[in-house]
């Protein structure tokens, strides 16, 4: 690899090849068996589409929209025989783990056969969703390394993943403030987002999981995150690339804070309130963002699902019941509509495709692609919205 100082240009590395062999060695041989029904997948057949790393400017940055198809084969309680193939038509750097889609063929159908395609969308497809969660991570663990120069980048802005974080025992990293410019008031349009989260847990343990440092560090995937259960103490997390202060606590029932994403206007900070309550069976939390920059709400509500609770859920085993999200402007400008599922698939193919166009441009293009609103959304995209994958 030629000299890329401070690992400033673009840098791009095709991995298809290896992500073919990934899947083929990660989902071959997957089994369940329920009420005397058995399933096993067999060979992946295909993988068709794109998985690219790249870097620029010390920041990793994964690419990847594929297709998989793989055959299986299972026995009913009653010893029928039973063969078919699972088809996901979509594996993408921005696909979370509850929209993953299994279609599944059976060969020469019946209705005899019906135990054995209820096992594999009941047992079998959430098997499969946990070994599609960690490959993005297993994809920059594997090839970051190729496309990013070490010992060249002072301080790089994005976290890059680790299968398992090591924080120092009863160790607390110090935060320091940054010490940029305070935004002129009023400066900034901004809008509110509400959201709804309900996890099978304890009311204590969601609050607890959320300002326990400890735990902290193990879902962010960061043992830089910084955090304290007690008002007027500030927190940095995912490597300083979110920030805030703690406002007001009622343990296991209210956090507030202050927060504010790396990327936006200096000094500008949103008001996070999330509100626990706790059910019979789960713990409900409703978290009001208020202050997000217009032309932010989309990026943040979908990483406060994908970085925040995705990760949660992963790592403690919490299961999500219900997640809804609305959008209500706090300035003139009008809300935006909601998109429909296939105006989300048309937008992050854009924005694939956008990513794709500005890596080919090679250095000759980096400096008038990296500039201004482009840089914001590249730093939010490319941080896997600002932490992603340490």
């Amino acid at each position: 690899m030629s000299r890329n100082v401070n690992n400033w240009h673009w840098v791009d590395k095709n991995c298809i090849n290896w992500a073919k062999t990934y899947f083929e060695t990660e989902l071959s041989g997957v089994a369940a068996e329920a009420n005397g029904a058995s399933v096993k997948t067999l060979t992946v057949t295909s993988v068709t589409g794109d998985v690219d790393v790249n870097q620029r400017k010390g920041k990793i940055i994964t690419i990847f929209d594929v297709a998989i198809n793989l055959t299986f084969e299972g026995t009913t309680a009653d010893g029928t025989a039973v063969t078919g193939k699972i088809e996901i038509p979509e594996v993408a750097h921005d696909t979370d783990d509850d929209d993953y889609v299994f279609d599944v063929t059976i060969d020469a159908d019946s209705s005899a056969k019906q135990p054995v395609r209820d096992l594999i969308r009941k047992n079998l497809a959430p098997l499969l969703r946990k070994k599609l969660s960690v490959f993005a991570a297993d994809l920059i663990r594997v090839h970051g390394k190729d496309v990013q120069i070490e010992g060249e980048v002072s301080k790089p802005s994005t976290p890059v993943p680790t299968p398992t974080p090591s924080p120092a025992p009863g160790a607390k990293a110090a935060f320091t403030a940054a010490s940029t410019p305070a935004a002129a008031p009023g400066t900034v349009n901004t809008t509110t987002l509400d959201d709804t989260v309900e996890l099978q847990a304890s009311a204590h343990d969601i609050y607890d999981v959320l300002l326990n440092q400890a735990k902290v560090q193990i879902w962010t995937r960061s043992n830089k995150s910084t955090i304290e259960p007690k008002v007027g103490s500030k927190f940095s997390l995912f490597g300083g690339s979110v920030t805030g202060e703690i406002k007001e606590l009622v343990e296991d029932k209210k956090i507030v804070q202050s927060w504010r994403l790396s990327s936006w206007p200096a000094g500008h900070y949103s008001m996070v309130t999330m509100d626990i309550t706790q059910n019979t069976n789960s713990t409900v939390i409703k978290v009001k963002q208020e202050g997000v920059p217009i032309g932010e709400q989309d990026t943040t509500s979908q990483n406060w699902s994908n970085y925040y609770w995705a990760e949660i859920k992963r790592t403690f085993g919490y299961v999500g019941l219900v997640t809804t999200t609305s959008m209500s402007n706090d300035s003139s400008a009008p809300s935006p509509a909601s998109a429909s599922s296939m105006d989300k698939k048309q937008k992050r193919r854009r924005r694939t495709d956008k990513k794709k166009k500005t890596a080919s441009g090679g250095a000759g293009a980096g400096a008038g692609v990296y500039t201004g609103a482009g840089l914001a959304v590249l730093t939010a995209f490319a941080l896997g919205f600002w932490f992603s994958k340490k």
